[in-house]
């Protein structure tokens, strides 16, 4: 049905930031050898898509990670391109000559970017969007401009419908190749084990950061690795002046902007940045090391117990990754309830659920106090994931969904 796939998408910042710091010299090497290495890492879905593709289909399939600047810069340099960002992204595409294009980080590109798309690369037969976060009405247009839009959240697919967006389920997953089976692990620290972003910005995490001040507060044993917003003075202006600016553009109908990916950053902004300011007790417990990929796997699972809480865009949908990396990495995941919650897991049986501050805290505290009962649990959760929940089942989910939008075009 179709012969080539080509996916698109960032890494967060932080991570970059992270990896090329530790790996000085990768940045030397050819586009080939840089590709690999940073693809060892594990890091997000990394490129399992296309390795699935190509392995169970036999499908040409590529991945581009078009903010790894290093990375990029080879492929300038191997290919005689003088270009860079979008426009660079936009010579790769037609280089690779999709039929099918899927942008995983479609919050990123305004419409006119996927318009380009259109025109200049005449190979792509069907263009997939995908979104697992908060959105603006410029995005909105943008996602109108897809074939389909992918998303996590059945809370984004009710609403997308709405606005007469065709648009697919499609649950996060864990890359089965990076966990280990609890029966070959040793026995995990009985301990509680958080990693997790923690903004104050609308939409996001406000709840979480009253939860994990909570649980510190109740003196259960937590492991907190994560990432907190706090802005210098010059920093924090700088962001409030681009806010204004896009504002003001957006107000106008200028879209010029969007050639930026700062201000794209800022667009997706709900409000006027604000000075956050975390409490001591978050401050003095939130190890700040990164963790990603495999790493991070690794480090789920020498704790018992895993904490997750959605964020406030969720809804009343369970829809975030990190269900699916604690539940797979062996460690027993404690998660907020949610209308959905048992299409995915069985509740008391597979993992631990909550309604409640004061319920989180019980269970979490029933967990540690009986790990044998607990690691019963987090067991059958492992179980449940690998065969239920795994980045090759999705890449099998996609291939149908492309199969089906080919033959019904």
């Amino acid at each position: 049905m179709f012969s080539s796939f080509l996916k698109v998408t960032s890494f967060y910042k932080d991570f970059l930031q992270y990896y090329y710091q530790q790996n000085p010299l990768i940045a030397e090497e050819n586009y080939e050898k840089q590709y690999e290495h940073l693809m060892a890492e594990g890091y997000g879905y990394a490129d399992f898509f296309p390795r699935y593709f190509e392995k169970n289909y036999s499908v040409k399939s590529g991945e581009i990670i078009h903010n790894a600047s290093h990375l990029q810069k080879a492929w300038a340099l191997e290919s005689g391109s003088k270009l860079s960002g979008d426009e660079l992204l936009l010579e790769q595409i037609y280089d690779f000559q999709p039929e099918v294009l899927f942008i995983q980080d479609s919050n990123n590109f305004g419409a006119g970017f996927i318009d380009r798309i259109r025109e200049k690369v005449k190979s792509v037969r069907l263009l997939i969007g995908h979104c697992c976060a908060p959105y603006t009405s410029t995005n909105l247009e943008a996602f109108s401009r897809y074939d389909l839009i992918l998303t996590c959240s059945e809370k984004f697919l009710e609403e997308f419908k709405a606005q007469d967006i065709h648009t697919y389920l499609f649950p996060h997953a864990v890359e089965a190749s990076l966990v280990s089976p609890i029966s070959s692990m040793p026995d995990p620290e009985n301990s509680i084990i958080f990693i997790g972003s923690l903004l104050y910005r609308s939409e996001f995490h406000q709840k979480r950061i009253a939860y994990v001040e909570e649980i510190l507060k109740s003196s259960l044993p937590l492991t907190m690795y994560g990432i907190i917003e706090e802005d210098t003075r010059l920093q924090l202006s700088m962001k409030q002046a681009a806010f204004l600016l896009v504002s003001t553009l957006e107000g106008l109908g200028l879209k010029g902007y969007q050639k930026s990916r700062a201000l794209r950053k800022i667009s997706q902004l709900k409000g006027m940045p604000r000075s956050n300011k975390y409490s001591d007790l978050i401050k003095v417990n939130l190890r700040q090391e990164v963790l990603f990929g495999k790493r991070m796997l690794d480090e789920m699972a020498r704790h018992s117990v895993g904490f997750n809480l959605h964020g406030e865009v969720a809804g009343d949908y369970a829809a975030n990754v990190r269900m699916f990396e604690v539940a797979g990495a062996g460690s027993l995941l404690v998660s907020d309830l949610k209308r959905n919650i048992r299409m995915l897991y069985e509740p008391d049986s597979e993992i631990l659920t909550y309604n409640t501050k004061e319920e989180c805290i019980e269970k979490l505290r029933w967990a540690i106090n009986n790990p044998l009962e607990a690691r019963k649990i987090a067991l059958a959760g492992q179980e449940r994931t690998l065969k239920d929940h795994t980045v090759e089942q999705r890449v099998n989910l996609l291939y149908e969904i492309i199969t089906k939008e080919i033959r019904s075009s």
